[in-house]
């Protein structure tokens, strides 16, 4: 007899263990099926976003990011011109270690891969619902209305069944779930914006000694081993927009890890693999790491020490910007690289697969509550809301790419002339220094069948701010109050007073609230929207399974040294962040992913819309 499950994850990578992760928070019994041993050693994404910092965190791994994970990409520059110096005055730099974005966190954090993938994996194994089986190979899928039936040869070599109510195929762009199942029903890669190849290289640096290297110049000038090491690999990310070889590099992982990715295009005419081999890389790459002597008053140039330099990978790898027409058909489902594929140019890849399993997972969470709901239009929805955000995503992606690969010397020059003119004026230097971020939080247009209500804030992203717990007496993230892992409710209810005794008054009227399928009235969280309240009137409010807590300010949670180790305090962070995104309204209803389902301001107007909750998620 076939194995039975409710989901069935192909392809254990970042996307779908991070799948699994979320599906066993919402206790959704689940199986990934993986087909490599083990986590993978050759780092390939290096770049993770705010919202990919709080999917981490959303499965409470946040304690790992800035400590095992990575460390903040503190700035974007993009240099222009022929040269090969990284210290050229850059035509655009990019703030990436503020906290204005609405998440709480810095924009980017450089991470390193298998650490990335080890701390999710390490969840999965510590969730009784979510099993993640290695050396398991796909072999066929079918399914009727009711299941899905997959056949896997196991890590043994034993051919074996299992079945479940929905399939995922997180096995990345040519896994096997979209080109043997899905491709022969009409799901298509589609949207392709111009190929490119490049060839991406990770660096293992050594720092060099006196007594290692006695003859290297720069000791007899007084810098140290670290200083000579910051001097050439420096920490800020570069976008190196050379006409004739178009280039990024930066550091990755931690500090001490002293990683180091170089990656550049591969012109036409020319052969990818040759282009990888060390003769060819180090023609490139070199004289970047070569220093004219003048820029110590030497008599000749520095370079840095070749034999302290370990390639870890030199390998090409070719790149489309391009989504599937759709992103499931029946019981069997596409997440991240298996339904759409990113540019290497804004650190989208792994985020936008978070993303996707961020709002898929209580979909199918959903799905396991209410058996008899209409899933095909559910998962519709879903695809249809994430490719709005995946648009959104890909324009600021491919923007990056223009500036780094623009060929055009005229345009060029254009371009670095009117950036630099833009920055003249304060409040433009100020945005174009914010980057993408100063777009705002996303928010999804609505269509029939989508999940909020599109008057008012519906379809926003939930900003997240800093919150003082009065239970105990500390800091917090406010999605870490919301969605507390004790919680039963689908959805959230989020309070937003001005004062206590606002607080008072609709928790009160709140408890009055009758039992809702998808949201618990008992699970009410409020955050009152002041910080200089009474400590021992806050902690009163707080029982019966409510929690009523504070904004926190910047300086109580640079404080918290368990949330600012290892990232930059949270410069220009909004506290009333949530409640000038909403309009100043009272009360908000809250998706797992975070998006707004709809805000009011009197409970009389909460109950018609937890009225219209069935209605909405029940198609």
């Amino acid at each position: 007899m076939a194995e039975q499950t409710e989901v069935v994850i192909c392809g254990g990578g970042p996307t779908g263990a991070m799948l699994s992760a979320l599906l066993g928070l919402f206790r959704v019994p689940n199986i990934v099926l993986e087909r490599e041993e083990g986590i993978t050693t050759d780092p390939r994404g290096i770049a993770l976003d705010e919202d990919g910092i709080r999917t981490l965190q959303a499965i409470g791994v946040y304690d790992k990011v800035f400590t095992e994970i990575g460390s903040t990409m503190t700035r974007f520059n993009f240099v222009s011109g022929s040269h090969n110096d990284f210290y050229k005055q850059p035509f655009l730099s990019v703030n990436n270690s503020t906290s204005e974005g609405g998440t709480g966190h810095p924009a980017f954090v450089c991470h390193k891969q298998p650490a990335l993938e080890k701390a999710i994996r390490d969840t999965i194994a510590e969730n009784p619902y979510s099993h993640l089986r290695s050396r398991c190979l796909v072999t066929g899928i079918s399914e009727d209305e009711d299941r899905v039936t997959i056949q896997y040869v196991d890590s043994a070599g034993q051919s074996k069944t299992i079945q479940s109510k929905f399939l995922v195929g997180a096995d990345g762009k040519t896994g096997y779930v979209r080109k043997k199942y899905l491709e022969p029903r009409g799901i298509t890669m589609d949207k392709c914006e111009g190929q490119e190849t490049w060839v991406a290289l990770n660096w293992k640096i050594t720092l060099p000694t006196e007594k290692t290297h006695p003859e290297f110049p720069l000791w007899a000038l007084g810098y140290t081993p670290l200083q000579v090491y910051d001097l050439f690999f420096p920490s800020e990310f570069r976008f190196l927009c050379k006409p004739t070889r178009p280039a990024v590099c930066g550091r990755f992982g931690l500090p001490e890890d002293r990683l180091w990715r170089f990656e550049f295009v591969v012109r036409a005419g020319e052969d990818a693999m040759t282009m990888a081999t060390p003769t060819e890389t180090e023609k490139i790459i070199f004289p970047y790491l070569t220093h004219p002597a003048h820029r110590y008053g030497l008599r000749q140039d520095v370079r840095f020490p070749k034999d302290c330099i370990e390639v870890l990978r030199s390998r090409p790898f070719s790149f489309q910007a391009r989504s599937c027409n759709r992103w499931a058909a029946g019981r069997v489902i596409l997440a991240g690289d298996a339904a759409h594929v990113f540019p290497p140019f804004g650190g989208q890849g792994i985020t936008s697969g978070f993303r996707d399993v961020l709002g898929l997972a209580w979909r199918l969470t959903l799905l396991h509550r209410e058996p008899t709901a209409n899933h095909v239009e559910v998962i519709r929805a879903w695809y249809l809301e994430r490719k709005q955000q995946l648009e959104r995503s890909l324009a600021a992606t491919i923007q990056n790419g223009e500036y780094v690969t623009q060929s055009n010397i005229l345009k060029a020059f254009v371009r670095d002339w009117s950036l630099w003119l833009m920055q003249m004026i304060p409040s433009w230097r100020r945005m174009l220094e914010k980057g993408p971020r100063a777009a705002g939080m996303v928010r999804y247009k609505h269509q029939a069948g989508f999940p909020f209500i599109p008057d008012g804030p519906g379809g926003m992203l939930l900003p997240q701010v800093y919150a003082w717990n009065p239970i105990s007496e500390s800091v917090y993230f406010s999605d870490d109050l919301i969605f507390a892992s004790k919680k039963q409710g689908l959805f959230q209810l989020l309070l937003l007073p001005t004062s206590v005794t606002e607080a008072r008054e609709l928790l009160r009227e709140v408890r009055k609230l009758p039992k809702n399928n998808f949201l618990l009235p008992e699970e009410t969280t409020g955050i009152v929207q002041a910080h200089n309240v009474n400590a021992a009137e806050l902690q009163q409010l707080n029982g019966g399974g409510a929690l009523i807590a504070r904004v926190a300010t910047a300086e109580e949670f640079t404080a918290s040294t368990d949330l600012c180790r290892g990232r930059p305090p949270p410069k220009y962070y909004d506290p009333y962040r949530i409640s000038k995104d909403i309009g100043g309204m009272k009360l908000a209803v809250i998706r797992p992913d975070r998006f707004i389902y709809a805000a009011c301001e009197t409970v009389t107007e909460l109950r018609t819309v937890l009225d219209s909750l069935a209605v909405a998620l029940l198609p």
